[in-house]
């Protein structure tokens, strides 16, 4: 199940500037481009390690996840500008990305029905932050991740049990026009 998460930090290790290609590709054979978490098949997919060290290169630690995905893996990477949390009860983490993808995909169409549609479902999402916001405060993903860093191994699996039902909804201008999703077009039938 898709939950907020950090990466792990180990004292002394420089951040990841680039990602060993040998890597990658090991975590592209192993999950057959599939993103560990929704289930996307794409080779754009990212680097993930299963157990959020980047230091541990087991072969069985090396997956793929996609951009969105990513995101909720690493909280506290995300700036004012890159999203917010909103409360979805009825929907699946997992099938929020789907829907953020689709739109994401849908705002970059020559036919201008589909942009429209893709703006409509991005507000529809959008319009779900106010209820994170009244109840806990704030809808911005680094506070989350604050929280999250300052939680024991107990206190953070019960947090992140209570988010269940949040999703993070990120900005759709951080990914048009970087064909990150598909090479060419909609990747079609690519969900678990």
């Amino acid at each position: 199940m898709l939950v907020f998460s950090l990466l792990r930090e180990t004292w002394g290790q420089a951040p990841q500037k680039s990602i060993s290609v040998s890597l990658s590709r090991q975590a592209h054979t192993n999950s057959q481009q599939q993103c560990e978490f929704c289930g996307y098949t794409s080779k754009n997919n990212r680097l993930h390690f299963v157990d959020h060290n980047p230091l541990n290169h087991r072969s069985d630690n090396l997956t793929v996840v996609d951009p969105l995905c990513e995101a909720w893996q690493n909280l506290r990477a995300l700036n004012a500008d890159d999203g917010f949390v909103v409360y979805l009860p009825e929907i699946r983490p997992e099938d929020v990305d789907h829907l953020q993808r689709t739109a994401i995909l849908a705002l970059q169409s020559a036919d201008p029905i589909y942009r429209d549609a893709a703006k409509t479902v991005i507000n529809w999402l959008a319009a779900h932050k106010k209820e994170v916001e009244a109840f806990w405060g704030t809808a911005h993903p680094g506070e989350f991740a604050e929280a999250l860093m300052q939680a024991g191994g107990e206190q953070r699996t019960e947090l992140q049990n209570r988010w269940r039902h949040l999703a993070l909804i990120l900005n759709p201008q951080k990914f048009t026009g970087k064909d990150i999703f598909a090479d060419d077009g909609p990747e079609l039938d690519t969900a678990k």
